[in-house]
């Protein structure tokens, strides 16, 4: 189990500080630390009912009832629209770990217990309870009346069994055969979802366009499917961007060989693009026919929710840079375009990876951009965001130079390659052998295994977007260090030996295990030291296994090329072992060396 301080942690404390300062009343004893926590618990309490319920900041502050008396719960918020009472207790941990302990669980069981009962009493010493019992009241004379009870904490951990089986005892007793009391828990995984989903959620929230000899499919999942004028598909694009297919398994790859057969095809003979194109995919959330339009044959007037173009990536963009030019304000041809709604798929998230998967598979796409479909990917990107670090895992045009800010799915595979320490060379030898080998999903490994496939091996999920980060700079420097000005063979050896010098380094220095996100200066230094003095000892180390031997007249010359040692899994092993036993001698009582 990892002991690091979670990256979400950082982001929390200032953002609920934007929005509830002032709003909610701070504590007046205590210390500051003691204050300051009161304060960004019940904040914390709020922000989830302005998320969950949802209701504006100013409805959500005024929810908080945390103080004596409040039965363990800290903010409680009627939602008439849709007859849900929400009821919250709220623990904020500064150390972003941990769960809420065992007896404040208890007492918000038993809050809610007496909430369900009617045993308004209890509450009445409250104040602010007291406030709002004469309309709690009423509330429950709603027959429509639902219950969501909510523990929301600032810890990555999930909720232990001996916490959920307090919530499953009271949800059998008022809610056995119905759903009238549900209980949710969240986490701070979930809370930094919430902060930054608005921003990195993909799609676009509402979209309006007209489809011409329109299909309308209503069950089981409701789709609409019919041609969309190409100028109108290029406004779009002109519109939105790269966020209508932030959820496509890559994005434009600007000029390839098809795209540009696409580009062609608009700009000679656009009236021949629905027959020359596979069209569009794409899901949403919701999607409304206008109702003057149900029975019209010609043409369907459409409001998607949370739409995105999953299939259709290249044919989108080659479209715009077709029409980017053109002189003609409506060129006569059209696109295909599928709409498909996932509002009664039980389980969207799924279902949409598969539409996703499905539609991608006709294409000339391989193992790289299924990756992109990984949510543990999604899950690295959202972790640096709000730090300003930027993680690229989808193939675009648009993808950035990897700099101080920016690194690329490529990049994140190597490092984490090095991270691992088997003894094999396998995994060092495949970044010069078959790099693409490390995307595969094939499970190889014994079923006795947690990490069956390659993949699962490089992106274990117990490894935090800090460590792949801290990693990504780490490799930087070795590889840095490693460009030196050697001639020959020996400029052959640094090439190609960067990868197993990084994996020793990562065992002996673990510079990946740092708890500031940026590798500071002398850390830098340290590693550009260590990779030199690191390749100088290999460099001994295949002298000594005669992979190199000096040249009479001088010089060097090997028995086989530098590449193909590095990419000999056997021959990584053994150069690995060697290395570290050299390493271990110089380090050893009496030496200087700073190995």
């Amino acid at each position: 189990m990892t002991t690091e301080r979670p990256i979400e942690i950082d982001h929390l404390p200032a953002r609920l500080r934007a929005d509830f300062t002032s709003k909610i009343a701070e504590a007046e004893s205590g210390s500051p630390d003691e204050r300051e926590t009161n304060f960004l618990s019940r904040a914390l309490a709020a922000f989830s009912l302005h998320k969950l319920a949802p209701c504006s900041l100013e409805d959500a502050a005024q929810s908080v009832v945390d103080g004596g008396g409040d039965g363990g719960i800290d903010a409680i918020y009627y939602s008439p629209g849709n007859h849900v009472l929400w009821v919250v207790q709220s623990k904020f941990h500064r150390d972003g770990r941990g769960e809420p302990d065992l007896g404040s669980v208890t007492k918000f069981k038993a809050g809610i217990e007496s909430l369900l009962k009617g045993e308004f009493a209890a509450f009445e010493k409250n104040q602010a309870w007291a406030v709002l019992i004469p309309t709690l009241t009423k509330v429950f004379e709603d027959g429509l009346l639902q219950v969501r009870a909510v523990l929301v904490y600032s810890g990555i951990h999930l909720v232990s069994d001996d916490r959920r089986r307090v919530f499953e005892d009271l949800r059998n007793r008022f809610s056995s055969d119905s759903d009238y009391l549900q209980v949710q828990f969240c986490n701070l995984t979930t809370i930094y979802d919430w902060i930054v989903d608005a921003q990195l959620s993909p799609g676009i929230p509402e979209l309006t366009f007209t489809l011409l000899k329109p299909g309308w499919v209503k069950e089981p999942y409701e789709t609409v499917f019919g041609l969309l004028p190409l100028s109108e598909l290029a406004q779009l694009y002109k519109e939105h961007g790269t966020k209508l297919i932030s959820a496509n398994i890559r994005g434009y790859k600007g000029d390839t060989e098809v795209n540009e057969q696409i580009v062609n095809t608009v700009r000679k003979e656009p009236e021949h693009f629905f027959y020359l194109n596979n069209g569009l995919t794409a899901y949403c959330e919701r999607l409304l026919v206008n109702n003057l339009d149900r029975a019209d044959s010609e043409r369907k007037r459409v409001r998607a929710f949370g739409i995105s173009i999953v299939n259709g990536a290249q044919t989108l963009g080659s479209v715009a840079n077709g029409l980017s030019d053109s002189s003609t304000d409506a060129p006569p041809g059209h696109v295909f375009v599928k709409v498909i709604s996932l509002e009664r798929c039980d389980d969207d998230h799924d279902f949409a990876k598969r539409i996703t998967h499905s539609t991608n598979f006709q294409n000339q796409i391989g193992s790289r951009d299924f990756v992109a479909l990984d949510d543990l990917q999604d899950h690295i990107a959202k972790q640096l965001f709000m730090s300003g670090i930027y993680y690229h895992f989808k193939d675009s045009e648009d993808t950035p130079r990897p700099d101080q800010s920016n690194f690329t799915l490529e990049e994140s595979t190597t490092a984490c390659a090095c991270l691992i320490q088997a003894t094999d060379g396998d995994f060092c030898s495949r970044i010069l052998a078959n790099r693409r080998s490390l995307w595969s999903f094939e499970e190889v490994y014994p079923a006795t295994e947690m990490y069956r496939s390659r993949y699962q091996r490089v992106f274990r999920p117990d490894r935090s977007a800090r460590t792949i980060w801290r990693a990504v700079q780490s490799q930087r420097l070795v590889i840095s260090a490693l460009k030196t000005s050697e001639t020959g063979v020996r400029k052959e050896f640094f090439e190609n030996c960067r990868w197993l010098i990084l994996n020793v380094i990562f065992l002996k220095l673990r510079p990946e295990a740092g708890e500031s996100l940026t590798l500071s200066a002398q850390e830098a230094t340290d590693l550009g030291k260590a990779a030199l003095e690191y390749a100088e000892e290999l460099w001994t180390v295949c002298q000594s296994k005669g992979y190199v031997t000096s040249r009479v007249g001088g010089g060097w010359e090997t028995t086989k090329h530098f590449r193909s040692v590095f990419s000999s899994p056997g021959d990584c092993a053994l150069l690995r072992s060697s290395l570290l036993a050299a390493l271990t001698v110089l380090s050893g009582p009496g030496s200087t060396r700073s190995l």
